[in-house]
């Protein structure tokens, strides 16, 4: 009984761990790609500038 219920706690640690794991992971990836949204946005607004200079 007392194994049993140490090998279920166990389990559910594990698989709690991996959970984590995986959220960081998803974390992660949401900031890289605003960063990458970010950076085309700053290029953009630089091109939008020049080509506004360059008319006026």
């Amino acid at each position: 009984m007392e194994t049993e219920t140490i090998l279920s706690l166990r389990h559910q640690l594990k698989e709690a761990e991996n959970e984590r794991r995986k959220a960081a992971q998803y974390g992660l990836h949401l900031l890289e790609s605003q960063s990458e949204v970010q950076n085309q946005l700053d290029q953009t607004r630089r091109e939008l500038t020049e080509k506004t200079e360059v008319m006026f």
